[in-house]
């Protein structure tokens, strides 16, 4: 029998089956490279790091605060953590940080406060700023109302902190070891006098020639931890010997040293000191933060207590990044 012979259209037929099958495969490896690059390039960007309520942060922005504030990781966790919190608190607190007050603050930073500025060189200012920090002008101005709205609390916070309070006549030994402090606490309870073996043996400059007498203090302006065992004291009963780390300013380690404290006096409320009250309203963000964080619920995605040692890498890469 004679052989078929192809007809005119199977070389066609068999280009097309090629041409489709090349398609298909460039669509494969395409979309393979596409993947890839999300997942490398986009999607740890795109990633929630932090979540208070209905408010989030997620690793792209983090990145831009960690790099602007040349801080590292976990200090920025908690700052931003720290930040969203007043943001979500705001309207309760009855604060606010209008478009123009955003505006009057970006204005007097670029002028330095004290020079006339006009539009467009504010533009060009504010261009520059924007792009050498590589925040968008919606990021940009939420940072600008976020200071506003903390300085704001922090103001009212001051405003009602009470300037009367239970306070103790505090005295107070210091010494370099918990042996030192034992063998101080055994001749206390012998009989010797408080001020005079202050006198001998604290390494408390600041009050060691006053015999160790701090003065009447309120809670709150001593080292933290100290508060309930300090108020807790009977009148004239020593303390055990409480241990406070100090960081060393000439290494990196750190020192312990041990107090031992005495009350002489109590007061159910007592008109607090000028350096004192000074010392509680700087601290009143801090322990209203502390209260107001249980009222929000706050995750940090993915990580339980920090970051763990690739990611904190990986994010020191990018912030090092030009």
């Amino acid at each position: 029998m004679p052989e078929a012979k192809a007809t005119p259209d199977e070389p066609k037929r068999e280009w097309k089956t090629t041409f489709l099958i090349a398609t298909v495969v460039l669509a494969i490896i395409l979309i393979i490279v596409g993947v890839s690059y999300y997942m490398i390039y986009v999607a740890p960007f795109h990633r929630t790091v932090i979540a208070v309520d209905n408010i989030s942060i997620n690793m792209g922005y983090f990145i831009k605060r960690t790099k602007q504030a040349d801080s590292d990781p976990l200090t920025m966790l908690g700052v931003l953590t720290n930040e969203m919190v007043i943001k979500a608190a705001a309207p309760k607190c009855g604060i606010e940080a209008t478009p123009e007050e955003i505006d009057l603050v970006l204005r007097g930073t670029a002028s330095s406060g004290n020079e006339t500025i006009t539009e467009s060189e504010f533009q060009e200012w504010y261009r520059q700023l924007l792009n050498e920090t590589g925040f968008t002008d919606a990021e940009y101005r939420d940072y600008i109302a976020t200071n506003i709205l903390t300085s704001r609390l922090q103001d009212q916070l001051a405003q009602e902190m009470p300037t009367s309070a239970e306070q103790v006549h505090l005295h107070s030994i210091l010494l370099s070891s918990y042996d030192d402090a034992e063998k101080v606490r055994a001749r206390l309870e012998d009989g010797e006098d408080f001020a005079d073996l202050a006198r001998e043996v604290s390494l408390d400059t600041k009050y060691k020639e006053a015999g160790g007498d701090v003065g009447w203090i309120p809670r709150g302006v001593i080292y933290t931890g100290f508060d309930d065992t300090v108020f807790g004291l009977d009148i004239g009963v020593v303390s055990e010997p409480l241990i406070y780390v100090n960081p060393d300013p000439t290494s990196e380690s750190e020192q312990e040293f041990y107090y031992l404290f005495m009350v002489s006096e109590k007061s159910a409320s007592r008109e607090i000191s000028a350096d004192h009250l000074e010392i509680l309203k700087g601290n009143a963000l801090e322990d209203w933060l502390a209260e107001e964080q249980k009222l929000h619920k706050i995750v940090w995605s993915g990580i339980k207590d920090s970051f763990d040692s690739e990611t904190n890498a990986w994010i020191n890469y990018q912030v090092s990044k030009k």
